[in-house]
């Protein structure tokens, strides 16, 4: 009897300690798919020798990557496979991969990826040592989704505020999901919307300035062929939708009215092409008609709903050195 409990109270005490799960629940605001660590084994080899390139890769953003894919840079026209064939290709692994992001809060680590390339070193002449840069490239297709909330008040209310010396709470405030790029807007237009109901006006317009960071560290990379601008790409798609009382867009990449815009059918095409750290400015005036506020109705809110889709890239890159002989 006793050799049956004992078992069973032994595998209680491993599920229960979390011995089932012994990975480390990473998630970082600014990334999406990340690499965790690309070597060389060995990082000095002979002409001739083979080396063996080992990748791993892991979703820590918010969102679900999908089309992974990944490609070694350095090794085409120059190093060989295991058969001695000049290698022509960037050896690219995966291409329809998916990986699910993490959830702390359930202690669930996003989905990780391990690869492997074997190849063989390039010919290096005899008395020569060379170092020769390997470069991993990660490429996903992934999306930001984003809040951007804006309090409403009317003149009215917010004069009595001010004789009361009151302030008008939760003016601004912005979300967004895990990723590599950010909306945003300046400090300066983080105020809320006064609509002036005195006056005889239909509409109250607004400007904003809204950004869309790259606050990653890859770039964005979207392909596209309009016909009129080719190369790397940067082109973002998706949506914005406009939510509030008796608010539309008044001037937002060509939008004149409505509440929904989908920059695949913008006027302005969205294009984000600074690399590093860079940010694009969007000039975009909403109207607000007067008619919806009132003694009774004197202050709400005004919803910017973003889901922005691109295609991204991280890239590390490891040194062999090559001993000619």
């Amino acid at each position: 009897m006793n050799k049956i409990i004992i078992p069973v109270l032994l595998m209680a005490v491993i599920l229960a300690s979390g011995c089932t799960n012994t990975r480390t629940v990473t998630s970082d605001a600014n990334r999406g798919v990340t690499i965790n660590s690309f070597t060389a084994s060995p990082v000095m080899a002979y002409r001739g020798e083979s080396v063996i390139f080992d990748l791993e890769i892991e979703n820590i953003g918010g969102t679900t990557a999908k089309n992974v894919q990944a490609d070694i840079f350095g090794v085409q026209g120059q190093w060989k496979d295991s058969l001695g064939n000049a290698i022509d290709s960037t050896l690219p692994k995966w291409g329809t991969l998916t990986l699910r992001p993490p959830f702390p809060s359930r202690n669930i680590p996003g989905e990780f990826r391990i690869a492997n390339w074997q190849v063989i070193t390039p010919d290096i002449p005899q008395g020569i040592t060379t170092k020769l840069p390997i470069t991993a490239r990660v490429t996903y297709d992934y999306n930001t989704s984003g809040h951007l909330g804006v309090k409403l008040v009317s003149m009215d209310e917010y004069r009595r505020k001010q004789s009361l010396g009151e302030q008008v709470t939760n003016a601004f405030e912005i979300v967004n999901s895990n990723g590599p790029l950010k909306l945003s807007i300046p400090e300066r237009y983080q105020a809320p919307i006064i609509v002036d109901t005195s006056s005889s006006s239909q509409f109250e317009t607004y400007p904003f300035r809204i950004q869309i960071d790259n606050v990653g560290d890859g770039y964005p990379i979207t392909p596209e062929d309009d016909g009129v601008i080719r190369g790397a790409g940067g082109r973002l798609q998706g949506t914005i939708d406009l939510l509030g009382p008796g608010v539309e867009f008044d001037d937002c990449l060509g939008a004149r009215s409505g509440t929904h815009l989908d920059l695949d059918n913008a006027d302005i095409l969205v294009r984000l092409r600074e690399i590093g750290k860079g940010s694009l400015p969007l000039a975009c005036s909403i109207k607000i008609s007067k008619a919806v506020f009132g003694p009774t109705h004197t202050e709400d809110t005004l919803q910017f709903i973003f889901n922005i889709r691109y295609r991204y890239y991280v890239k590390q890159t490891v040194d062999v050195q090559v001993v000619g002989q």
